[in-house]
């Protein structure tokens, strides 16, 4: 790792355990001549190398802001990253998790809308005032100002897609925004307009406890009652990054990487290599968990542009294979009833074994991890013979689809059941129990004698067909109050030559899927 040395101005290794503060802003108003490269990289390890008046102002008062907080060293990704060495990019990149999650504190940027704007309120006349204050008989009387998430809700750079893993690795945050300086930690957030800090006051009852900028990635192996959470953690992040832009569509994999790899290296998944847990940023120790996201309906369901030579699609199990933001809905969504969770709840592992072809085509066994909780409520009458899904290891001529065909990296082979359902649009709007109101496009899934027995998200652009092909994934509860309480995640696929590719998602009730016929099936999903 390299650092930039704000006292020496130059370009210098990261000393070992040295303290040291990050930088968090945008790119734009960045040109090569600022980038650190192969031509400029040893003069600018000569102190002096680094010449301030020649860099964008939010770098230059982010230097400055660092002397006086009397630290010697910075990481600012445009001088510390060989931008034109494709191995130190690929390498830094890798090791962001690493770079945030251990800096002092981070400087967000969150006021401009480029490089070349300066960080708000750092000198004068570089923030207009915007609070409003009226004198009434003597009194000021002002409104006060917005606390951070509003203050970052209106900024170009909680927009960005690069931003957020900068947001969520690092443990200390002073954000310049267009209305004040914010100072937030795991355990405390401040303003410039918080005057009186009472110190006989438990934390919690700070004025501004609990409306920070977001959650904290766990960086450490957390108790053993909370080791569940990654899986909620993933969930609600990328739900979060997915609503963000990128200005190069083929980032989406590698601007959450630092996520992922923290999340390998808390939780140990994987046995700690994000290889191994993680493929196309999905993590492999859950497909049952991570297979169930859903395409928000409003935006064009359109698969995600990736360039390069020799590059193809990323596989439609992915939702990094799709435009548009994704989210973790609970299956309370599709089956019509209130729920306090909005989460999916997978109750039982239905898919064993799963596997993946590599990168170099080998096609090798993933270690999923088998889910299976005790059911709180007995089976209802209806329902007394579960769905039981084919099991056992595939022989080696299931795992190819002729003896001439070469599978797709990525592509995961796995045994389940098939069936194909009748497509109605449904109600959908308001009444669809979910915080989550765009989830409008909800459909009714029928059965033969077309009578409702579950639920589909489908994109009213292009028109959904008649019936589609759905698939088991797992074993889910419904809840309360309705008919039949066993259910199963299906996945709509569409199929071509043999390959299924992901349409959509839904929930099919247990004893309608099973009196439907579902044929056994060996599924190429990529």
């Amino acid at each position: 790792m390299r650092m930039v040395d704000v006292v020496l101005m130059a370009v210098v290794p990261a000393p070992p355990a040295c303290c040291y503060v990050a930088l968090s802003y945008l790119w734009g108003g960045i040109g090569a001549e600022h980038w650190t490269m192969k031509d400029n990289i040893a003069e600018r390890f000569i102190p002096g190398g680094l010449n301030i008046a020649h860099f964008p102002e939010t770098i230059t008062d982010s230097i400055q802001l660092v002397r006086q907080l009397g630290e010697c060293y910075m990481w600012i990704d445009t001088l510390c990253i060989i931008q034109d060495d494709l191995e130190d990019k690929i390498h830094q990149k890798h090791a962001m998790d690493l770079i945030y999650g251990g800096s002092y504190f981070t400087i967000y940027a969150a006021g401009g809308t480029s490089a070349r704007d300066p960080l708000p309120g750092f000198h004068p006349r570089t923030r207009s005032p915007q609070q409003h204050i009226t004198v009434i008989q003597g009194l000021h009387l002002a409104v006060p100002l917005p606390g951070p998430i509003k203050a970052l809700t209106l900024s170009v750079w909680n927009m960005r897609g690069w931003t957020y893993q900068e947001l969520m690795l690092s443990r200390r945050r002073i954000y310049f925004t267009g209305q004040q300086v914010y100072f937030e930690c795991r355990r405390d957030i401040f303003c410039k307009d918080v005057v009186a800090e009472s110190r006989c006051l438990v934390s919690s009852t700070q004025p501004l406890r609990y409306k920070g900028a977001g959650n904290f990635t766990y960086l450490q192996k957390p108790m053993q009652v909370l080791f569940d959470q990654y899986i909620a953690s993933y969930m609600s992040a990328i739900g979060l990054y997915t609503r963000r832009n990128l200005t190069v569509e083929s980032d989406i994999v590698n601007a959450i990487t630092a996520i992922t790899n923290a999340l390998t290296k808390s939780f140990e998944l994987g046995g700690g290599d994000p290889a191994r847990a993680f493929n196309f940023v999905m993590m492999l120790t859950d497909l049952e968990y991570v297979l169930v996201w859903q395409h928000d309906p409003r935006t064009p369901h359109v698969r995600r542009s990736i360039t390069g030579e020799g590059s193809s699609p990323w596989p439609s199990w992915a939702w990094a294979g799709w435009c548009g933001a994704v989210h973790y809905p609970g299956e309370a969504l599709y089956a019509h009833f209130d729920s306090h969770s909005d989460r999916p709840r997978v109750t039982e592992t239905v898919i064993d074994p799963w596997y993946i072809v590599e990168h170099n085509g080998d096609t090798v066994q993933l270690d999923v991890r088998h889910i299976h909780r005790a059911f709180v409520r007995p089976r209802p009458q209806a329902s007394m013979n579960p769905y039981s899904s084919p099991k056992g290891i595939l022989e080696a001529s299931q795992l190819r689809l002729d003896h001439h065909r070469w599978l797709e990296p990525g592509t995961l082979i796995f045994h389940t059941t098939s069936s194909r359902f009748s497509i109605v649009r449904g109600h959908g709007g308001e009444d669809v129990k979910s915080s989550e109101r765009f989830y409008h496009d909800l459909f009714n899934i029928l059965s033969n004698t077309s009578t409702w027995v579950g639920s589909v998200i489908l994109s009213l652009d292009p028109a959904p067909p008649a019936s589609l092909e759905f698939i088991v994934l797992s074993r889910t509860t419904a809840g309360p109050g309705v008919l039949l309480w066993m259910h199963v995640y299906v996945m709509a696929v569409s199929e071509s030559e043999g390959l299924m590719e992901h349409v959509w998602l839904g929930v099919i009730h247990e004893s309608p899927w099973i009196a439907s016929g579902a044929k056994e099936k060996v599924v190429f999903l990529r």
